[in-house]
């Protein structure tokens, strides 16, 4: 890519590539985006193979959380178009972009529980979009929805506090959760706007660690942003860096690469 920073040479190969051939899952073409005066976002393109993990790096107002919003249409870019889930989003209206995005899982930097529910309810909430009000309070809902909601938990290591209420865990456990909650959804593909910027250094990384390989035991497409190098380094397939609005850095990722990341905040 023409005016793309390279870091190649800092890193080695940690883990195999996504095919090749796999399709685009995700992607943003020419997409741009101001807020009065200011451009936040100016034709971004790039694209997200099926089944590959990429973290969105840059530093505050580089313009990260408003282009993931952008492929979501949570926000309207006013130039440009998204892939996703293979869909060109652009020409959809709004029942049918909800549609589309009920097969997206989104986590948060903020866990958005609901306080006062338990745990399991939470968990229920991610079936909202496809099974209605039968997934509205875990004493009401079927059997069936109730299993899978623990088996959600499960995976997170937090089965065993499924009737216990949301505010009484800790930011991790939150976070747990909601990554039970996104996956309850029964997801194509993952999207997470720093989901661990809220927790200590040891929280995040353990969070993190589970978050990746959820989505890759499941064969899901995950585009996570971080200012953790870290992370980016350690969890993605590839890194892709925003500066001003635009892609100024894209690079496949290596444990080894975190220090070279690092320069790009420089």
């Amino acid at each position: 890519m023409a005016g793309v920073a390279t870091l190649a040479s800092h890193a080695s190969a940690a883990r195999p590539e996504t095919r090749a051939d796999a399709p685009a899952e995700i992607a943003a073409h020419g997409i741009g985006k101001r807020f009065g005066d200011r451009t936040i976002l100016a034709g971004v393109s790039f694209s997200v193979r099926r089944g590959e993990t990429v973290a969105l790096i840059g530093a505050n107002g580089a313009g990260k959380s408003t282009l993931l919003r952008c492929l979501l249409r949570l926000v309207e870019p006013d130039e440009g178009d998204a892939l996703l889930l293979g869909v060109r989003t652009g020409t959809l209206g709004k029942r049918a972009m909800r549609r589309l995005r009920a097969r997206v899982g989104f986590v948060f930097q903020k866990h958005n529980l609901v306080p006062r529910l338990s745990v399991l309810t939470n968990v229920l909430h991610g079936a909202l979009g496809r099974a209605g009000f039968a997934a509205l309070h875990a004493a009401t809902a079927p059997a069936p929805l109730r299993r899978e909601a623990l088996d959600c938990l499960d995976r997170v290591g937090l089965a065993a506090l499924a009737r216990q209420r949301a505010d009484t865990l800790s930011g991790g456990q939150s976070q747990r959760v909601a990554i039970a909650r996104a996956l309850m959804q029964r997801p194509s593909a993952l999207l997470a706007d720093e989901p661990v910027a809220s927790l200590d250094p040891a929280a995040g990384e353990e969070v993190m660690a589970l978050f990746s390989a959820l989505a890759r035991e499941d064969g899901l497409t995950l585009l996570f942003t971080t200012h953790s190098m870290a992370h980016a380094a350690g969890h993605a397939d590839r890194v892709i860096g925003l500066r001003a609005g635009r892609i100024a850095l894209e690079e496949r990722a290596t444990p080894a690469l975190a220090p070279a990341l690092e320069r790009f905040f420089a």
